[in-house]
């Protein structure tokens, strides 16, 4: 081919390129190049800044870059992270820290991007030990872990870092989820939010109160240590009461007796006659009061109107009643007994019979000088003696005391250098005497022993 030829060759190759440049339309090859959409946006972690706290899962999320991903601690001692992510969020759990230990928490992707979030590990200060106690009406009877419907129950955390529990610490209160408040104890207000200050000991106590139509679910409260921002959750049930019991009570808790006096000598005792006071708690006011024996107690008034409210019994005769609390839902439950017991019998009439007194043997005793005799004194009542006819010369033993039936040996001694006139001793009954002459034998000239 001639050099004409190649010439003429390219001249129509370039027009023709030219033609089809032409027909692509007008500006084609200048200007900004369109964003390819597979390129991606930047890499990012979010959140960018956060709060870690030990043995607590915490959540971040990746954007952005090209995956895979991997993720990076500068300090695994403290933040242990060395791991692939998979899909587009990681968890981070730190290790206890004794102080605030700032953590930088690095992501790379596949075209070696980067992108760090700013992590602050604060040491833990609410031990996840929550101190879950039913009282009063709800003490018993809707199980474990388990509040009733209407019913109150005391919840205690404690404040502790590195092992030193924290005083006058503010702990929140949330009602997380379900049906129930807590108690303002200084004005008994009903709040979803409550923040206590830690005592001496570093615990921190409420009280709560479960809505007496909840229905049976799962309750939540979450605990928050204001100073540190550190949050714990706690589950426990609240089972639906229908009946009365477990959500009304009353005071006295415990059976109350009272006893009459004692009857009359030989009759019978009687009833007591007192009031007793009781006091109604928990349910829906107002309360209807009812006595379902009226004749051993009556009930004043029979609507109370207030919680913690007061009714009377007045004991009217004797036997045992409880009397009947119904609140406005409809629920109802038994007092306490109130039993009304009748006195003892008075104690049998005591006859006395009447004094009497006899000698045994009657008549005169004989005593040789120097000697004695015995007698036996019988009768009721008491004796006494007397001695007549000498001085000093006669000796009576015992000289007084109880009579019966059985007798009583009474010894009569003559006694020597006494002289004897008709000597004789009386044994003397109240009225009534019995006279033993004595002869005494032996005696000397002049009656002397």
């Amino acid at each position: 081919m001639n050099r004409m030829v190649w010439r003429g060759m390219n001249l129509l190759l370039a027009t023709c390129v030219a033609v089809l440049l032409s027909s692509c339309g007008s500006g084609a090859v200048t200007g900004t190049p369109t964003p390819d959409p597979a390129a991606g946006t930047t890499l990012a972690v979010s959140p960018p800044t956060v709060d870690l706290f030990p043995d607590l899962p915490t959540t971040l999320t990746v954007t952005g870059g090209t995956s895979p991903y991997k993720a990076f601690s500068s300090n695994s001692a403290v933040l242990p992270i060395t791991a692939t992510v998979t899909g587009a969020t990681f968890s981070v759990i730190p290790n206890a820290v004794p102080a605030d230990t700032a953590i930088d928490i690095t992501v790379r992707d596949a075209v070696n991007g980067a992108a760090t979030a700013k992590a602050t590990v604060k040491p833990s200060t609410l031990i996840n030990q929550i101190v879950f106690t039913p009282f009063g009406p709800t003490a018993a009877g809707c199980g474990t872990n388990a509040l009733c419907s209407g019913g109150d129950a005391q919840i205690v955390v404690k404040a502790v870092q590195n092992g030193v529990v924290l005083r006058n610490r503010p702990i929140r209160f949330d009602a997380f989820t379900g049906d129930f408040q807590f108690v303002v104890l200084a004005t008994g207000a009903k709040v979803s939010s409550l923040v206590v200050n830690t005592d001496e000991q570093g615990e921190a106590t409420v009280r709560i109160t479960a809505n007496v139509g909840a229905a049976t679910q799962v309750a939540t409260i979450q605990t928050t240590d204001v100073t540190s921002g550190l949050s714990r959750r706690y589950n426990f049930n609240i089972v639906q009461q229908v009946s009365g019991v477990g959500i009304l009570s009353t005071l006295p808790s415990s059976d109350i007796t009272l006893t009459g006096a004692k009857g009359p000598p030989g009759g019978d005792g009687f009833c007591p006659v007192g009031s007793v006071d009781y006091y109604i708690f928990g349910g829906t006011p107002p309360y209807n009061v009812v006595s379902p024996l009226p004749a051993v107690a009556s009930v004043t008034p029979s609507n109370v109107g207030t919680n913690g409210g007061r009714f009377t019994a007045q004991v009217n005769g004797c036997g045992k009643v409880a009397f009947i609390v119904t609140d406005a839902t409809g629920r109802a439950i038994e007092t306490s007994s109130l039993n009304a017991v009748q006195g003892a019998k008075g104690d049998a009439v005591i006859t006395t019979p009447p004094a009497s007194l006899t000698v045994t043997p009657s008549g005169t005793l004989t005593i040789a000088c120097g000697t004695s005799k015995s007698v036996t004194v019988s009768g009721s009542g008491t004796f006494s003696t007397a001695i007549f006819g000498t001085q000093f010369g006669l000796t009576v033993s015992p000289s007084a005391g109880t009579l019966s039936t059985a007798g009583t040996s009474v010894t009569i001694s003559t006694n020597a250098g006494f002289t004897y006139s008709s000597p004789r001793v009386d044994f003397l009954n109240g009225s009534l005497t019995t006279s033993v002459p004595i002869v005494v034998t032996g005696l000397n000239g002049g009656g002397t022993c």
